[in-house]
């Protein structure tokens, strides 16, 4: 199945909405190898995708799209989850008396 330029571009634009680096280089086949990561600790995410030259999803040699597409979702799902909660302790914490946040040791 052919890789549409939409979903390639909503790979980048997911991947960098993550801060993650995205890196395309070209193997031995000739065939592009996209490598999603963080970068300075790529053991929590390192991930790969192999476009040939005829513009084929393969999945015999990295990560298919879709499955890289739903962790990347994943990853977003939890994100905006940990900015939701942030954001209700926020409010939480500015609903407080000042005797409350000190009891709390919140200043």
């Amino acid at each position: 199945m052919t890789i549409q330029a939409t979903e390639l571009l909503q790979l980048f634009a997911k991947a960098n909405k993550l801060g993650l680096t995205v890196e395309v280089n070209e193997d031995k086949d000739g065939d592009y190898v996209v490598r999603i990561f963080e970068m300075y600790s790529p053991r929590d995410f390192d991930e790969y995708v192999v476009i040939t030259q005829t513009g084929e999803k393969t999945w015999n040699k990295g990560n298919p799209l879709d499955y890289v597409m739903e962790t990347l979702d994943r990853k977003l799902d939890e994100q905006e989850q940990k900015r939701i909660k942030a954001e209700k302790r926020k409010e939480l914490i500015a609903r407080l008396t000042p005797e409350e946040r000190e009891l709390l040791d919140l200043k």
